[in-house]
């Protein structure tokens, strides 16, 4: 019976010690440092890469992705021409720009902005977008140009397409209000104050990348009730650009004078003031 019991308790020491060289074997594995170099050697082929990645311990591999972190940062590492997978293609910058250009010659020709001789190919489309802009323009109507100022505008595009504010022909229209108030306190002789009673928007987009895609507005109040900021937005490679207007009602009916439209790179917005009637 001694015996026995003598056995099993050499048997568990063995064992205790075996278990011990094998952690020590572990141990030393573990604190092996791994060359990155080695295993990301150009000149290995993909399987035998993948076998010594697939070899690393849990600490080691741990012990990798940080040292690669730390030297690159996870940076993405030039390529030569050669590697270059198959159907992908690489351009270089001149042919970036000329594919740029290209697409908007292609914008403008479907929008009828290019004109068909050569000569006049550069001045087509500003003199179109004018004349499309001049139509139905009134005596009692004059231009203005006040942009109000904004904040600096960063955009995701502008590495590859340099941000500039479109053109534009802007109207305001201005007349007398001959209401009962008016009518009782002024004659021709001697008339009321001009007000304002509306605005007419003509701002172009010839070389919208997306022509597809309509410009849009919004209208902030000013700390001033009586003005308004009226912003318009489009898309690369415009700027976003703004004008102070009179903060009044607007008229929305296509009868009364109201057009929100975008055609031929202009996008228009017209719009007039409701008017309001005097009562004793």
């Amino acid at each position: 019976m001694k015996e026995e019991v003598e056995e099993e308790v050499e048997e568990e020491e063995e064992e205790e010690e075996d278990e011990d060289r094998n952690n020590e074997k572990m141990a030393k594995k573990v604190r092996r440092k791994v060359d990155v170099n080695v295993l990301d050697d150009p000149e290995l082929d993909e399987p035998e890469r993948e076998r010594k990645w697939r070899a690393l311990t849990e600490d080691q591999l741990e012990e990798v992705t940080l040292e690669l972190y730390r030297v690159g940062g996870y940076s993405p590492p030039y390529n030569s021409f050669l590697d270059t997978m198959p159907g992908i293609e690489i351009i270089d910058v001149q042919t970036d720009v000329e594919s740029l250009q290209e697409r908007r010659q292609k914008n403008r020709q479907s929008s009828g902005l290019v004109s068909s001789s050569s000569s006049a190919s550069a001045a087509g489309p500003d003199a179109k977008m004018l004349a499309m802009a001049r139509q139905g323009m009134e005596g009692d109507e004059s231009t203005f140009s006040v942009e109000e100022q904004l904040e600096t505008q960063k955009h995701l595009w502008s590495d590859k397409y340099r941000p500039r504010k479109p053109t534009y022909l802007n109207r305001v229209q201005t007349g007398f209000d001959w209401n009962k108030y008016n009518q009782t306190h002024y004659d021709q002789d001697n008339p009321p104050p001009k007000i304002v009673q509306g605005y007419k928007f003509n701002i172009f987009y010839p070389d919208l990348l997306d022509m597809t895609r309509t410009p849009t507005f919004t209208v902030t109040p000013c700390d001033d009730r009586d003005f308004a900021v009226i912003r318009f937005k489009s898309g690369p490679p415009y700027e976003d650009i703004a004008f102070k207007v009179v903060n009044r009602e607007w008229e929305t009916l296509h009868k009364n004078g109201y057009k929100c439209q975008f055609q031929n790179g202009v996008f228009q917005l017209w719009f007039m003031f409701k008017k309001y009637r005097y009562r004793r």
